[in-house]
């Protein structure tokens, strides 16, 4: 293990689990103490040990007789690497490709299932949705797990016969060496927008962060188009495709066409050119789709294979997702909770709509302030309409979070409804023909995070039963 200051105790301990949550513990347990933002895991080292625990690894300076303790330099890299060796170092048996930047992660990564999927490998994804094993979903907490939980996922997909790997790679792990050890067949970078300052505090310092996903990769692909892209392609030292549409690049889409059937456009590999279609809209849509084609290339898939398997893709779940009923103006459910995924968003709508766009949208609480009024300039500059409302308030005050986003705005077009199911229906009680509604921010999300409790609540649900209820049909 790196980073070790020293170890007292006994020699050896017959190791039976892992755990950094000392209500984990039992028997034989090795207990990794991490300093936490609310909570010091070195305060329950006394509990560990209580319950069972022949060891400890811990940052602090402890006295613990009769125990094995092990003080090391960082207890989250430690954790990272306990956590492999235990475990098997299962992602040693797994192609991982991991895909970072603000915007883009998710539906890159179901892009390059779909590829290896078609390409006749066992696919499993990491990610914000949830984890897939095969067709098989499974909960998860966050868009990237601690290095305990990921460990053991990974086990589980080897044992599975999952061959390939495709996760989304945030920059709270990068960060938090949640991903340290991990040997990434292919890193891919989508670009760097405003998100997340609440945790980086410096753009500097979340750059800095996602660019360390490139020292754990073997190739790399990247956006060039992206200021941040191009800077992460000087700096690294090894093999890479790039990819954009105003920027020469290894892919470079040419003779983009979008329209409301999707994106169609051409690249030449090889001076070979290709005609590529992938039938979800908006500008986003060609910069997710080259760079999963960068990704597939880069793992010696077929160019037919690749572009079959894009063909047949019509979309993820949460991501520019169609409410449809029966109703006469259109209904798009999506994740865009950013400035930067708000504005493509909306940009993508006001290239088709010929009629009215009616935006629903807020912020989420204990997350990055300083997005909020720049999020309420995008959606009233871009929207014939706006009604903020909540997001995931958490611990923050709804009417609060919405009267920072307020701040931004920058015309009367827009009125506040603070319930979330209030504001979706009055946007369906005011559209007409031809009209469209954008419901962002929470897309895939089947719940509502408010300060003393968690409800069910699903934009695509609340959505579908109002046009319904509210007779919005042709």
């Amino acid at each position: 293990m790196s980073d070790i200051v020293y170890v007292k105790g006994p020699g050896d301990a017959d190791i039976s689990s892992v755990a950094y949550d000392s209500r984990m513990v039992s028997e034989g347990c090795l207990f990794v103490a991490i300093k936490g933002f609310n909570v010091d895991g070195h305060d329950f080292v006394p509990q560990a040990i209580s319950r069972g625990a022949a060891a400890i690894i811990g940052e602090q300076d402890l006295d613990l007789p009769g125990i094995i303790y092990i003080r090391v330099r960082n207890s989250r890299k430690a954790l990272a690497e306990a956590s492999a060796w235990f475990y098997g170092y299962p992602s040693r048996k797994l192609g991982i490709i991991g895909v970072t930047g603000t915007n883009g992660k998710t539906t890159t990564t179901y892009l390059v299932k779909a590829m290896l999927d078609r390409a006749g490998y066992k696919t499993g994804v990491i990610g914000t949705i949830g984890n897939l094993i095969g067709d098989k979903i499974l909960h998860a907490e966050r868009t990237t797990p601690e290095s305990l939980e990921l460990n053991r996922l990974f086990l589980n997909m080897v044992q599975q016969g999952v061959n390939y790997v495709a996760m989304e790679v945030s920059s709270h792990s990068l960060k938090l060496h949640r991903v340290d050890g991990i040997d990434f067949q292919v890193g891919i970078f989508t670009n760097l927008t405003q998100d997340h300052l609440d945790f980086h505090k410096t753009f500097e310092d979340y750059y800095e962060s996602k660019k360390k996903l490139f020292d754990l990769s073997r190739k790399a692909v990247v956006n060039v188009d992206d200021e941040s892209g191009r800077k992460i392609l000087q700096s690294i030292d090894i093999p890479a495709i790039s990819y954009g549409i105003d920027t020469d690049a290894d892919l470079r889409a040419r003779n983009v066409n979008i329209s409301l059937e999707g994106v169609f456009y051409d690249i030449e590999v090889k001076g070979e050119k290709f005609s590529i279609s992938y039938h979800v809209p908006g500008r986003f849509s060609v910069y997710n789709s080259l760079a999963a084609l960068g990704a597939g290339l880069a793992l010696g898939i077929p160019m037919d294979t690749l572009i079959d398997a894009l063909g047949k893709v019509r979309g993820v779940p949460g991501r520019f997702e169609p409410v449809i009923v029966g109703q006469d103006f259109a209904v798009i459910v999506d994740y865009a909770h950013t400035p930067d995924g708000l504005e493509n968003v909306l940009k993508t709508i006001k290239s088709f709509a010929r009629g009215r766009i009616i935006t629903v949208f807020g912020c989420g609480g204990d997350r990055d302030r300083k997005k909020r009024p720049i999020m309420g300039s995008i959606a009233s500059r871009l929207s014939d309409y706006c009604i903020i409302t909540s997001d995931n308030p958490r611990s923050e005050e709804p009417e609060a979070i919405i009267d920072e986003i307020e701040k931004g705005v920058v015309s009367s077009n827009y009125e506040k409804i603070a319930d979330r199911r209030e504001a979706i229906a009055k946007a369906i009680e005011m559209a007409k023909k031809d009209d469209v509604i954008l419901i962002a921010g929470k897309g895939h999300e089947d719940y509502q995070i408010l300060k003393d409790r968690t409800i069910h609540f699903d934009d695509r649900e609340v959505a579908a039963e109002l046009l319904v209820k509210k007779g919005k049909l042709r």
